[in-house]
């Protein structure tokens, strides 16, 4: 009987957790935000570009970008490693991405890279990212493979936050 009630004491706060995992409070400055972003720097490359950011912990999230232009349209997951002091979603973060891109219906490119940056996070609202990096892609069809850069300077608003 001792040992039934020492299981019930040392498991309920594993069973209360994965109920209220919203209540956790990891850090009182933590935010578990959402944030939609939008690349500022699309334009000059005649793309639109946006992006969804899902904030996991004071140190990880995910972020799927889409963009679209005349040659076709592709979409580029990232997960971010939060390096700084401050957590997630603020701060200097490291991200490996892929990213696949269809070119005017018929062919393809598929690649991935790692991109630095950093991110500031105004009233648990508004987020301003800069990021950079190098790329390496391929051509399905042509066997092609070039190296390229990934940049961008996003604005983005945080849709959810929850601490």
């Amino acid at each position: 009987m001792h040992l039934s009630i020492l299981l019930v004491i040392a498991l309920s706060p594993m069973l209360y957790a994965q109920k209220n995992d919203d209540l956790i409070k990891f850090d009182s400055t933590f935010v578990r935000a959402r944030i939609i972003k939008f690349n500022l720097l699309s334009p000059i490359a005649e793309t639109f570009s946006g992006a969804y950011e899902n904030v996991f912990s004071p140190e990880t999230s995910l972020q799927i970008s889409v963009f679209i232009n005349a040659y076709g349209f592709g979409v580029t997951p990232e997960y971010r490693f939060y390096l700084s002091a401050t957590p997630a979603p603020s701060g200097v973060y490291i991200a490996p991405f892929l990213r696949y891109f269809e070119v005017d219906g018929y062919d393809a490119t598929f690649g991935g890279g790692l991109v630095i940056g950093k991110q500031n996070l105004y009233k648990n609202k508004i987020t301003i990212d800069a990021f950079f990096g190098p790329s390496y892609n391929t051509f399905v069809i042509d066997e092609v493979f070039k190296f390229g850069l990934r940049a961008g300077i996003t604005v983005g608003f945080n849709v959810k936050s929850r601490h």
